[in-house]
């Protein structure tokens, strides 16, 4: 059941590195085919008798038909794999599509009783963050540092938004291209000290989501006045390696 479960999750990649295990096979096959024909034809044409296209053809076939079933192996996987990522697509897509369509019900029906300026006030506030009043629209200079908390190692610093949202950005650039990342490389692109725990927790895509989506909330105490935590919606946790290793 293990096994069909990380097929399942990872068949496309799978089909992938045999099909690159059956180019070297299919290669090598060939190569030690090639010579032992050689000295086949070589051993037959010793008895003087011409050989025919027919007898080369005989005499060859049964040599160069493991190349001939690594080559027709390799093909399928490729082929295989291709289906897959064209299926996973095609699904992604589907859910896009129903997604969106559901938005954009849901923001004309909006519009017809609210009115146009309620739609643009709700939405200037998901992009401005409510709540988090060191980010304005349209301001057109750089804003201030302000103080940042990384909850879950309980790290402080100081720094402009852009930088967490690059830090925010490269996290999820290496979790889209290799499906998995640590805690710690967050830390790591926040400039922060690398923690025994943000070494065993993380993402990954087998958990259902493709982006990982961070919330700066403002929040006030004694000890750092105005501050804001930097919180993903999705927090990691200590399996997320399951199924990589």
């Amino acid at each position: 059941m293990e096994l069909k479960k990380i097929f399942g999750q990872h068949s496309a990649f799978i089909l992938t590195c045999i099909a690159g295990a059956g180019v070297i096979a299919t290669s090598i096959s060939a190569a030690q085919g090639g010579m032992e024909v050689s000295e086949l034809l070589a051993e037959a044409r010793g008895g003087g008798e011409e050989l025919t296209v027919k007898d080369k053809i005989a005499i060859a076939t049964p040599v160069y038909f493991p190349a001939f079933m690594f080559g027709v192996a390799t093909v399928t996987c490729i082929f295989g794999a291709n289906a897959i990522n064209k299926k996973q697509q095609a699904s992604l897509l589907g859910a896009y599509t129903i997604t969106k369509r559901s938005f954009e019900k849901y923001r004309q029906t909006l519009i017809e009783k609210h009115g146009i300026e309620a739609d643009t006030e709700i939405r200037e506030s998901i992009i401005a963050r409510q709540h988090c009043d060191y980010h304005q629209i349209g301001l057109d200079v750089p804003d201030q540092k302000c103080i940042f908390i990384e909850p879950i190692s309980g790290q402080v610093l100081k720094c402009y938004e852009r930088e967490i949202m690059d830090a925010e950005y490269h996290l999820n650039r290496n979790f889209v291209l290799r499906g998995f990342v640590s805690l710690n490389e967050f830390l790591e692109f926040l400039g922060l000290p690398k923690t025994d725990r943000g070494a065993k927790t993380g993402w990954s895509i087998d958990s259902g989501f493709y982006w990982i989506d961070f919330e700066h909330r403002l929040l006030e105490d004694k000890k750092y006045l105005k501050h804001y935590t930097i919180e993903p919606v999705f927090p990691p946790d200590e399996s997320y390696l399951e199924g990589w290793q």
